[in-house]
Protein backbone atom coordinates (compact mmCIF):
# COMPACT_ATOMS: atom_id res chain seq x y z
CA UNK A 1 0.00 0.00 0.00
CA UNK A 2 1.79 3.70 -0.43
CA UNK A 3 2.32 5.94 1.89
CA UNK A 4 0.75 9.14 0.61
CA UNK A 5 3.03 10.96 3.01
CA UNK A 6 6.17 9.51 1.20
CA UNK A 7 4.54 9.99 -2.12
CA UNK A 8 3.52 13.51 -0.70
CA UNK A 9 7.58 14.23 0.16
CA UNK A 10 9.00 12.47 -2.64
CA UNK A 11 6.83 14.67 -5.21
CA UNK A 12 7.63 18.00 -3.50
CA UNK A 13 11.42 18.70 -4.14
CA UNK A 14 11.29 21.83 -1.56
CA UNK A 15 9.75 19.59 1.04
CA UNK A 16 12.25 16.93 -0.14
CA UNK A 17 15.09 19.12 0.19
CA UNK A 18 13.91 20.64 3.58
CA UNK A 19 13.46 17.34 5.54
CA UNK A 20 17.49 16.41 3.92
CA UNK A 21 18.80 19.36 5.15
CA UNK A 22 17.55 18.77 8.47
CA UNK A 23 18.15 15.07 8.67
CA UNK A 24 21.76 16.07 8.07
CA UNK A 25 22.23 18.73 10.46
CA UNK A 26 24.05 18.09 13.90
CA UNK A 27 20.75 18.74 15.74
CA UNK A 28 19.08 16.22 17.90
CA UNK A 29 15.55 14.72 17.01
CA UNK A 30 13.44 16.73 19.08
CA UNK A 31 15.19 19.34 17.58
CA UNK A 32 15.09 18.54 14.40
CA UNK A 33 11.37 18.41 14.60
CA UNK A 34 10.99 21.38 16.20
CA UNK A 35 13.20 22.76 13.13
CA UNK A 36 10.33 21.34 10.80
CA UNK A 37 7.67 22.32 12.36
CA UNK A 38 8.73 25.92 11.98
CA UNK A 39 9.75 25.45 8.05
CA UNK A 40 6.94 23.63 7.20
CA UNK A 41 4.60 26.22 8.66
CA UNK A 42 6.25 29.12 7.09
CA UNK A 43 6.60 27.05 3.75
CA UNK A 44 2.99 26.08 3.60
CA UNK A 45 1.61 29.20 5.25
CA UNK A 46 0.00 27.18 8.21
CA UNK A 47 -1.12 27.82 11.64
CA UNK A 48 1.65 26.53 13.91
CA UNK A 49 -0.37 27.36 17.64
CA UNK A 50 -3.77 27.24 18.33
CA UNK A 51 -3.64 31.49 18.42
CA UNK A 52 -2.40 31.83 14.76
CA UNK A 53 -5.77 30.02 13.52
CA UNK A 54 -7.53 33.62 14.28
CA UNK A 55 -5.25 34.82 10.85
CA UNK A 56 -7.42 32.09 8.84
CA UNK A 57 -10.80 32.29 9.73
CA UNK A 58 -11.98 33.36 6.67
CA UNK A 59 -10.28 30.39 4.98
CA UNK A 60 -11.72 28.42 7.59
CA UNK A 61 -15.54 29.72 6.49
CA UNK A 62 -14.82 29.25 2.58
CA UNK A 63 -13.44 25.41 3.27
CA UNK A 64 -16.20 25.15 5.64
CA UNK A 65 -14.05 23.69 8.01
CA UNK A 66 -15.57 24.27 11.87
CA UNK A 67 -12.86 22.62 13.59
CA UNK A 68 -9.74 24.49 12.72
CA UNK A 69 -6.58 22.88 14.04
CA UNK A 70 -3.65 24.60 13.88
CA UNK A 71 0.28 22.33 13.54
CA UNK A 72 0.55 21.59 17.44
CA UNK A 73 -3.09 20.52 18.09
CA UNK A 74 -3.33 18.25 15.12
CA UNK A 75 0.14 16.94 16.48
CA UNK A 76 -0.63 16.70 19.90
CA UNK A 77 -3.55 14.31 18.76
CA UNK A 78 -1.84 12.33 16.50
CA UNK A 79 1.09 11.75 19.54
CA UNK A 80 -1.35 10.64 21.94
CA UNK A 81 -2.36 7.75 19.37
CA UNK A 82 1.59 7.46 18.69
CA UNK A 83 3.44 8.17 21.58
CA UNK A 84 6.65 6.34 20.67
CA UNK A 85 6.87 7.70 16.96
CA UNK A 86 9.29 9.99 16.10
CA UNK A 87 8.39 13.16 16.59
CA UNK A 88 9.85 14.36 12.94
CA UNK A 89 7.11 11.36 11.78
CA UNK A 90 4.47 12.87 13.68
CA UNK A 91 5.21 16.48 12.52
CA UNK A 92 5.61 15.84 8.62
CA UNK A 93 1.90 13.49 9.55
CA UNK A 94 0.32 16.58 11.23
CA UNK A 95 1.36 19.18 8.09
CA UNK A 96 0.49 16.95 5.55
CA UNK A 97 -3.08 16.81 7.11
CA UNK A 98 -3.69 20.21 7.85
CA UNK A 99 -2.69 20.67 3.81
CA UNK A 100 -4.97 18.33 2.94
CA UNK A 101 -7.48 19.41 5.50
CA UNK A 102 -7.95 15.89 7.23
CA UNK A 103 -7.36 15.58 10.39
CA UNK A 104 -7.29 13.26 13.83
CA UNK A 105 -10.89 12.06 14.43
CA UNK A 106 -10.88 13.66 17.75
CA UNK A 107 -14.08 11.07 18.12
CA UNK A 108 -11.92 8.03 18.05
CA UNK A 109 -9.55 9.53 20.47
CA UNK A 110 -12.55 10.53 23.16
CA UNK A 111 -13.72 6.58 22.84
CA UNK A 112 -10.53 5.06 23.27
CA UNK A 113 -9.84 7.48 26.36
CA UNK A 114 -13.72 7.03 27.95
CA UNK A 115 -15.13 4.10 25.77
CA UNK A 116 -18.06 4.51 23.67
CA UNK A 117 -20.44 6.64 25.62
CA UNK A 118 -18.03 8.98 25.97
CA UNK A 119 -19.51 11.75 28.33
CA UNK A 120 -21.50 14.50 26.49
CA UNK A 121 -19.90 17.67 26.14
CA UNK A 122 -16.71 16.48 26.42
CA UNK A 123 -13.29 18.99 26.38
CA UNK A 124 -9.89 18.10 24.78
CA UNK A 125 -7.23 20.67 26.50
CA UNK A 126 -4.12 21.45 24.77
CA UNK A 127 -0.86 22.44 26.41
CA UNK A 128 2.56 22.20 26.19
CA UNK A 129 4.61 24.59 23.49
CA UNK A 130 6.06 22.93 20.21
CA UNK A 131 6.07 19.65 19.79
CA UNK A 132 6.55 19.19 24.04
CA UNK A 133 2.47 19.16 23.24
CA UNK A 134 -0.34 16.80 24.97
CA UNK A 135 -3.65 16.50 25.21
CA UNK A 136 -5.38 16.39 28.71
CA UNK A 137 -8.89 15.43 29.54
CA UNK A 138 -10.02 18.01 32.45
CA UNK A 139 -13.07 15.76 32.95
CA UNK A 140 -10.31 12.98 33.72
CA UNK A 141 -7.77 15.05 35.84
CA UNK A 142 -11.14 16.73 37.58
CA UNK A 143 -9.98 20.29 37.23
CA UNK A 144 -11.03 22.99 34.13
CA UNK A 145 -8.66 23.02 31.30
CA UNK A 146 -6.96 26.20 32.27
CA UNK A 147 -6.16 25.40 36.23
CA UNK A 148 -4.48 22.17 33.91
CA UNK A 149 -2.48 24.61 31.71
CA UNK A 150 -3.63 24.14 28.66
CA UNK A 151 -3.29 27.14 25.90
CA UNK A 152 -6.53 25.69 24.12
CA UNK A 153 -9.41 23.34 24.38
CA UNK A 154 -12.07 21.83 22.04
CA UNK A 155 -15.68 21.51 23.29
CA UNK A 156 -16.91 17.96 21.23
CA UNK A 157 -20.74 17.84 21.33
CA UNK A 158 -22.08 14.34 21.47
CA UNK A 159 -24.81 13.90 19.01
CA UNK A 160 -26.69 10.97 20.33
CA UNK A 161 -28.99 9.81 17.45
Amino acid sequence: MENPIQTWIESDKKVSDLINEIENSELSEQAQAELAMDKLCLMFDLPKMPEDTSRYEDYYEENEIDDARSVFQEYALLKYFYPEQDPRSLILWAVYNLIHLIGVDIDEILINEFGEDFPDDCIVGYRGKGIDGEIVFPLKEGKNWFELGCIAATKIVKHNI
